[in-house]
């Protein structure tokens, strides 16, 4: 079980998080979810100790997690502008990996379908295969919390019907998930648990059903209950 209890971040006089609070559950696919600027990665950047909060604090089974070395060992990351290596190749990067964490599931580079770029340079894949291989990065490990910020980016209708597919084979052997996303249409296919964020505050927080009961009807869709939220 995570919890986050009242994270408050501050950027001068700006406040990108203010009092945020929620719980995931271990086995959940917990989307975080609001608009361009809801503080989406900054929150997710704190989880996973790559900054610190002003306030508030980050618990993991019932103890705290002030230290990054902690959070190192729990949460893989993957944030939205992770840079890889341009020039190198993707099966020079693959095995650069296999020997940093001595991890590397050839079924992972199967089902994220990179054997047919890697002889192909970092700098010149398409958007899509870039996704897949800062995925390949974020999963290459034997970590059960994943924490992905907008992984969706830059996939085809058809390459993103492979990814949650992956996700969803992922999180059956046991893996907890956190993912930021904006499209809400997205979040709708992969999710079973929400985070409403905007303006660096939590505005609600369950399962679609939930979610619908309080703001909805039984066939509102996740924008829909988003827009009723915030009025």
């Amino acid at each position: 079980m995570l919890k986050v209890s009242n994270l408050t971040k501050r950027y001068f006089k700006t406040i990108a998080l203010d009092r945020v609070s929620f719980e995931v559950a271990e086995g959940a696919i917990t989307g975080i979810i609001g608009p361009n600027g809801a503080g989406k990665s900054t929150l997710l950047e704190i989880i996973t100790g790559f900054q610190n909060p002003d306030e508030g604090e980050i618990y993991f089974n019932d103890r705290p997690l002030p230290a990054f070395k902690e959070k190192k060992e729990i949460f893989s990351y993957m944030p939205e502008d992770l840079a890889i290596y341009p020039d190198y190749y993707v099966g020079e990067f693959i095995s650069f990996i296999n020997d940093v964490t001595r991890y590397v599931n050839p079924e992972l580079i199967e089902l994220l379908n990179l054997n047919p770029v890697k002889n192909k340079k970092i700098r010149y894949l398409s958007k899509g295969y870039h996704q897949r291989l800062k995925l390949f990065f974020a999963l290459s490990n034997t970590k059960k919390f994943i924490v992905l910020d907008e992984p969706f980016d830059g996939f085809d209708p058809v390459q993103l019907m492979e990814i949650l597919e992956f996700i969803r084979s992922e999180n059956q052997k046991g893996r907890t998930f956190i993912l930021s996303i904006h499209q809400l249409y997205d979040a709708e296919k992969i999710c079973n648990h929400y985070v409403l964020l905007d303006e660096g505050r939590v505005v609600t927080t369950g399962s679609i059903d939930t979610l619908q009961r309080r703001f909805g009807e039984d066939n509102s869709s996740l924008e829909q209950i988003f827009i009723r939220a915030l009025q």
